[in-house]
């Protein structure tokens, strides 16, 4: 069996192979052509950031106490199901 996967696996590396040699090959006798560049300013900016608005501030605020609870919660659940598997090990053992 593990040679049929080894043999299907061989022949597709081959094909894939093949195809990428000859795409290789059009790509490097294809005439080169001029591309065009985008300035980029090497200066630092200085745009200082805003200051938020109070909504934002509002809805980033609600998103850390949703988050808070959430990893208050994933900690309970743990704990419950750790102390449930040392109980479930001490029966079985």
């Amino acid at each position: 069996m593990s040679r049929l996967l080894l043999a299907c696996v061989f022949a597709l590396m081959s094909v894939v192979g093949i195809a990428g040699v000859a795409s290789a090959q059009e790509a490097a006798n294809a005439p080169l052509a001029a591309q065009q560049t985008t300035a980029v300013n090497p200066a630092p900016s200085v745009n200082a950031p805003q200051e938020q608005s109070p909504e934002e501030r509002a809805e980033t605020r609600k998103k850390l106490w949703m988050g808070g609870i959430a990893l208050v919660l994933f900690g309970l659940v743990y704990l419950r199901n750790k102390k449930r598997w040392a109980m479930w090990r001490a029966k079985k053992g």
